[in-house]
């Protein structure tokens, strides 16, 4: 048999160190790595908060979109940039809130109308609309307004406009003659017929020459209330049953006041003598009537002063209608306006608390 010796069944050899983890570099690569490397900054992230910063002008959507992404990105790559791509998620989210709110806000505005505009948004009188309500100086010069929303306290509220279409400024009697006659005949229809409104005068805003080089074109017809106390509401909801004597004075002055207007708007001299004719009939019906009486004894002293003024003016008039000229006609109408009564008639409205003419 052989006596080879046998190799022995295992060798001890030294001891070795115990296996490290190789150190983890992000995006792979364990081995091999310079000294100093650091992972790069993703693109994404950097883009996203520039489109923040910029807000509208740089795309509010791609700034949230191209953040979503570079967090995606560093997750997988491990790249830096974590914090700006979330920095851009916010600003982004912040902007399109903001663009979101003031789209709310501006359709709410339009849907809401001009009758319902925050108290003191300042406009020129001359683009009122029937309906607003706003504030004015009584004693201002000046054309401008706050309109303000009707259910607030206010001055005044517009209910007609009256267009001018003279191509050159005609003039400032011709324009006040405009609201003189115009604004009051508006009132009536936009009032409830049949309906007293006391405590309100009729007012109109006209341009004068300078303003009408500025574009103004337009007579603005107003309410303002007799006191010159804040209005609450609209005027056409405070009207009040007449009483009988009011019926009864409304009803005397009421016809010459309706045919003296279409003197006013007749186009030649003898067409404005033949209306003066016809309204000798309808005077001294208003003289009998307002001499019958009786009247309340407040008002009674000044229906008499009345019927003394009316009765000189039916004087003129009857000289007007026997005119032969136009020079004669204007002269003896002239006469007539000063005797027409419109100090009484004011005495009269005020007693009877009616509104002024």
């Amino acid at each position: 048999m052989s006596t080879e010796p046998e190799q022995p069944a295992y060798q001890n050899y030294p001891a070795m160190p115990p296996a490290q983890a190789a150190p983890w570099i992000p995006g792979g690569m364990p081995y091999g790595v310079p000294p100093g490397w650091r992972p790069s900054v993703n693109g994404f992230a950097v883009t996203s908060l520039v489109l923040g910063i910029l807000g509208p002008v740089g795309g509010l959507v791609l700034g949230l979109v191209f953040g979503i992404i570079a967090l995606s990105d560093i997750k997988r790559t491990g790249q830096r940039g974590r914090g700006l791509a979330i920095a851009g998620i916010a600003v982004s989210s912040v902007w399109i809130f903001l663009v979101i709110a003031f789209i709310c806000l501006a359709i709410v505005g339009a849907a809401l109308g001009p009758t319902t505009q925050s108290s003191g948004a300042s406009s020129t009188g001359f683009s009122l609309k029937p309906g607003q309500c706003f504030d004015r100086d009584p004693n201002s010069k000046s054309s401008a307004v706050s309109v303000i929303d009707c259910a607030q306290p206010h001055d005044a509220e517009a209910f007609a406009s009256e267009p001018l279409t003279s191509v050159s400024y005609p003039g400032l009697t011709a324009v006040q003659a405009i609201g003189e006659h115009r604004c009051p005949d508006d009132a009536d229809h936009w009032l409830t017929a049949g309906l007293n409104y006391p405590d309100f005068a009729v007012h109109y805003l006209f341009p004068q020459e300078s303003s009408w080089t500025r574009g103004d074109r337009t007579v603005i017809c107003f309410f303002r209330r007799i006191d010159n106390f804040k209005i609450t509401g609209h005027v056409k909801d405070a009207g009040l049953p007449y009483t009988d004597d009011q019926k009864r004075y409304l009803d005397a002055v009421g016809p010459y006041d309706k045919i003296v207007d279409e003197e006013y708007d007749a186009p030649t001299w003898t067409s404005e003598r033949d209306v003066v004719v016809r309204s000798l009939p309808v005077l001294q019906k208003e003289i009998d009537v307002l001499k019958a009486g009786p009247w309340p004894t407040n008002a009674q002293a000044s229906v008499d002063a009345l019927v003394a003024a009316k009765q000189l003016e039916l004087a003129d008039r009857q000289r007007a209608a026997a005119a032969t000229d136009s020079d004669s006609l204007d002269d003896a109408l002239a006469d007539a306006d000063g005797h027409d009564g419109s100090d009484e008639d004011a005495a009269i409205r005020t007693a009877l608390h009616l509104a002024p003419r």
